[in-house]
C-alpha cells in the first residue's frame, strides 16, 4: 500500500477508536480510515509500507531510517504520516492480553511531535529520531534502542524526552555504558526507583553537571569520569578519576 498522512477528521477517528477500546477492547482497527479521502490524503514522497513485524525499536528505526531515506524535512515533521503508519502497523504492534488491546497511552499512537515528553513515547517517531541523531554510530544508543517495540524502560522517559540530552553523544553512549548488557541485548533488570547508581540518580547527576560542563564537548570516557562512585556498579572499568564534583 502507498503511504499517506491521516487528516485532521483521520486522526480524531483513531483517537476515538483507542479511546473506545477501553470498554471495547476486541474492537476491529479502523483500517478503513487509512484509505479513504475524508480521513486520509496522498504525501509527495511515494513508497510502498508494508505490514512488518518487529522485534525491537532498533528494528523499527533501521527500517524507518530505510522509508525516509529519499525524504529530507517533510515527513520526519509530519504528525499525521505517523499517525498513519501507527495505524497500518496496529494490529502488529498493538499487545494482546486474552485477544484484548492494549494500546497502553494514547501518545504511543498519535505523534505530538512538539512536545518532546510525548514524541520520545510514540512507537515509531520516537525511535526513529533517537536513531537518527545517533546514525554515525547506533550502537552508542543501544540503551533506548533494545526494548521490544512496546517495551520502552525507563531511560527512554529521563533522556529522549530531553532534546539537550539525548542528542549528546556523550550522555546517550554513557547510559549505554552503565544499564545496556550487549551479553542478552538487553538493559540490566531493576533499573526503576531511586537507588544509587540508578537511571534517575543519573538524570540527576546530569542536571548538575550540566550547570558547570558543556555536556557535548565530552567524550564518553570523560563523562565517565565525572560520575559518583555509586555508578561503579554498573561501571567496573577501573578509570581515573577526575575529583567527584557531586557525591
Amino acid at each position: 500500500m502507498l503511504a499517506r498522512r491521516l487528516t485532521q477528521a483521520g486522526i480524531e477517528q483513531f483517537d476515538a477508536f483507542l479511546a473506545s477500546l477501553k470498554e471495547y477492547p476486541t474492537a476491529d482497527a479502523p483500517l478503513e480510515l487509512l484509505t479513504e479521502s475524508g480521513t486520509s490524503e496522498p504525501i509527495e514522497a511515494e513508497f510502498e509500507a508494508e505490514v512488518c513485524r518487529f522485534r525491537s525499536r532498533l528494528e523499527i528505526a533501521e527500517h524507518l531510517t530505510r522509508l525516509l531515506r529519499k525524504d529530507t524535512t517533510t515527513l520526519r515533521a509530519d504528525a499525521g504520516f505517523w499517525c498513519w503508519l501507527a495505524l497500518y502497523w496496529f494490529e502488529s504492534l498493538c499487545p494482546k492480553v486474552k485477544d484484548r488491546w492494549n494500546p497502553g497511552e494514547r501518545f504511543r499512537w498519535l505523534a505530538d511531535l512538539e512536545d518532546p515528553r510525548r514524541t520520545c513515547r510514540h512507537l515509531l517517531a520516537g525511535p526513529f529520531q533517537i536513531y537518527r541523531a545517533h546514525r554515525d554510530d547506533p550502537r552508542r544508543a543501544m540503551s533506548l534502542l533494545c526494548g521490544t517495540p512496546t517495551q520502552l524502560g525507563v531511560l527512554v522517559p529521563l533522556i529522549a524526552s530531553r532534546p539537550s540530552l539525548v542528542t549528546c553523544n556523550a550522555v546517550v553512549g554513557v547510559a549505554t555504558r552503565l544499564y545496556y548488557d550487549a551479553a542478552i541485548g538487553r538493559n540490566r533488570p531493576r533499573l526503576s526507583g531511586k537507588s544509587p547508581g540508578s537511571p534517575r540518580r543519573f538524570a540527576d547527576v546530569l542536571s548538575q553537571l550540566d550547570l558547570t560542563w558543556d555536556l557535548h564537548s565530552l567524550s564518553i570516557e570523560q563523562l565517565l569520569t565525572l560520575l559518583p562512585p555509586e555508578f561503579d556498579t554498573f561501571h567496573r572499568a577501573h578509570l581515573k578519576r577526575q575529583r567527584p564534583l557531586i557525591e
